[in-house]
């Protein structure tokens, strides 16, 4: 007897329920599990990526930032912030904040106060630190969400990404009030909470910990470690998909956390970690915090095969989009972004600096629909495509059809009366390639620009 499905899946047209499951893409695959690049390989392309971004004057969007100077001048530093940060760029037009109530010009001009430029010096000493928690970074020293308009409010002008905890950062500049660090990190600058990093003694100490070849790689959405009733800082830590957590040693393993304490909770059925916390002076140190193996993780970087890229995208299927990691979730770079990252392929963050930044080969999409379906037929399941202001991942062909994976906003139906009729989605959803886009009458295919191999 064949089991009724209580609920059937809502689906964008042309993609059936059975598409849903990793495996069935997988299985399309001659050799999914073969390897892509190997480990000494992932590292060379990671530097080319390095150096391609800084070739390409890209640098602060994803910077090596063990080789970041130990002092700026002013100039260097108004120029880094010249972007998203700056005076200039700060928005005049009206902006609605998370109740989609009008931002006043009092709101406005305290905001721009809090930057503090007048208090930039002619030299600046490079300070180091690291994430205690995981944290946006904004455009501006504030939590108002700058949206563009009342219904908008999921799309926040200043949110430029999100860091995770054990992030390195530099930190070059703070707020007014004091409150907010100007940080660089390898893949953003902006504003961070001050309260959200701790001050280390040198950069050594930090990519001690950073570079560590002894950890988990997180590959599920999301985990925490164990909560932990007797030290705060240790507990209900949030840590997502591609996030890298130092191990301790074995024999370096408590009893418990804390020790001598008949509450706490043991080792027994988890792994045991390093995470840093402040301390009463908000200096760096490290403390150890426990993760349960039934979690969805594993010791060290997952094989780059063609299986395990479409395992990890279809883990975050369904969630809803967030703009540069609001709600904690992910935007269409992100998404991709951190399926790689589990495989430690590092790419940058920001969806043009992905398609134009990234080593690897660049495939470029022009002309009729039957050249771009050409170009289509070249790629593998798992290759990023590139509109503009979007990626999206490749999933491979199902009898005349393409098929991609993204975290995206949605699609268009054209009516009967020729209109375009938007559907939102704002997550992470599958669709057939000549599926109108929201707003539009163009289709995905025939927006398309450049399709990547991470080779």
């Amino acid at each position: 007897m064949i089991k009724k499905t209580m609920q059937p899946p809502v689906c964008a047209p042309n993609v059936e329920g059975f598409m849903l499951k990793p495996e069935y893409w997988i299985e399309k695959i001659g050799d999914a599990e073969k390897l892509i690049l190997n480990e000494v390989e992932i590292i060379e392309f990671n530097k080319k990526s390095f150096r391609k971004m800084k070739y390409k004057g890209f640098e602060e969007w994803l910077y090596d930032l063990e080789t970041y100077p130990e002092t700026i001048t002013r100039e260097k530093l108004l120029n880094t912030m010249k972007s998203y940060s700056s005076g200039g760029v700060f928005p005049s037009k009206t902006c609605y904040d998370i109740h989609a109530k009008k931002i006043t010009k009092t709101v406005k001009k305290e905001v721009l106060y809090q930057a503090n430029f007048d208090g930039i010096p002619d030299g600046i000493r490079v300070e180091w630190g690291m994430l205690v928690k995981r944290e946006d970074v904004r455009a501006f020293p504030t939590d108002t969400v700058f949206a563009e308009e009342p219904k908008g409010i999921d799309f926040d002008l200043f949110q430029l990404t999100v860091l995770p905890v054990g992030s390195p950062v530099a930190i070059l500049h703070q707020s007014k009030n004091g409150k907010w660090y100007y940080i660089q990190s390898m893949i953003y600058k902006g504003w961070v909470k001050r309260e959200s990093i701790a001050l280390a003694k040198n950069k050594k100490e930090i990519f001690d910990y950073a570079n560590s070849d002894k950890f988990l790689m997180v590959t599920e959405s999301r985990i925490e470690t164990e909560p932990n009733p007797f030290i705060k800082e240790i507990s209900n830590i949030l840590f997502q998909m591609g996030d890298k957590i130092p191990l301790i040693e074995f024999d370096e393993i408590p009893e418990s956390i804390p020790i001598n304490n008949l509450h706490a909770q043991s080792p027994h059925g988890c792994y045991v970690v390093k995470i840093p916390v402040k301390d009463e002076e908000g200096h760096l140190e490290f403390r150890l915090a426990l993760i349960a193996r039934s979690n969805d993780i594993r010791e060290g970087y997952l094989p780059y095969t063609r299986g395990n890229i479409i395992r990890q995208a279809f883990k975050l299927l369904g969630e809803r989009y967030g703009w540069n990691g609001m709600f904690k979730r992910r935007d269409c770079s992100q998404f991709i972004m951190n399926v790689y990252q589990t495989m430690n392929i590092i790419i940058p963050s920001y969806t043009r600096m992905q398609e134009e930044g990234a080593a690897g080969k660049s495939i470029e999409f022009s002309g009729s629909i039957q050249r771009r379906e050409s170009v289509l037929s070249k790629l593998q399941p798992g290759d990023p495509i590139h509109l503009k202001g979007h990626v999206v991942m490749y999933l491979g062909k199902v009898g005349e059809n393409h098929y991609i994976i993204h975290s995206g906003s949605g699609y268009g139906i054209k009516s009967k009366d020729g209109r375009i009729k938007p559907v939102t989605v704002h997550g992470i959803f599958i669709s057939e390639v000549h599926q109108l886009l929201m707003s539009e009458e163009k289709s995905y295919l025939e927006a398309f620009t450049t399709a990547q191999k991470f080779l």
